[in-house]
């Protein structure tokens, strides 16, 4: 199994056995919801979640060295290698916000996939909401490209939000 690493976290691929850590990292974690869909999750849906992960050779646990925990997720879309256009989505859990994990992962993850020549472009979309996530697109030198109005749906207002998108390219680094 390959193991990135920085310097607090570990970032490895999804194993079957990964559904309870991940359930208590962040499966039930109530304000995910607010700008992602399926959460908070029950763990039927974090175990067919995870299945699907192992599959996809893109999609990456992030856990805590210190403690052992799981504390998000790290996943590329890539629809079109040959484009070496990918769109990045990530997930770090409530418990572990505010302390520059998902920063520090999700940096380390671009310049993996950007300076191995895997892709040229990484685009990412963001409830406009979103606060801490714009601000983390844009700490690790993500541009923003534009805003799709309309795009998300607010589960408390039932109002659609528009959502920003943000892109990095190698030239960008």
């Amino acid at each position: 199994m390959m193991k990135i690493e920085t310097e607090r976290l570990y970032i490895r691929h999804f194993v079957n056995e990964d559904a309870s850590i991940c359930f208590e990292g962040w499966g039930t974690d109530e304000h995910l919801g607010d700008f992602i869909m399926g959460y908070p999750m029950n763990m039927d849906q974090m175990n067919s979640f995870v299945n699907a992960m192992v599959k996809n050779t893109n999609a990456w646990v992030i856990v805590e060295k210190e403690s052992g925990a799981c504390i998000g997720y790290i996943s590329f879309d890539i629809p079109y290698q040959e484009l070496r256009i990918g769109e990045i989505g990530y997930v770090i859990g409530e418990k572990w916000h505010g302390k520059g994990y998902g920063t520090e992962a999700v940096k380390k993850m671009i310049s993996e996939y950007l300076a191995k020549d895997r892709l040229y472009l990484i685009e990412a979309k963001c409830n406009i909401d979103n606060k801490p996530s714009l601000n983390l697109l844009e700490k690790v030198g993500f541009i923003k490209d534009g805003v799709l109005r309309k795009r998300r749906i607010d589960k408390n207002t039932g109002e659609y939000r528009d959502l920003v998108v943000y892109s990095i390219t190698t030239n960008d680094k």
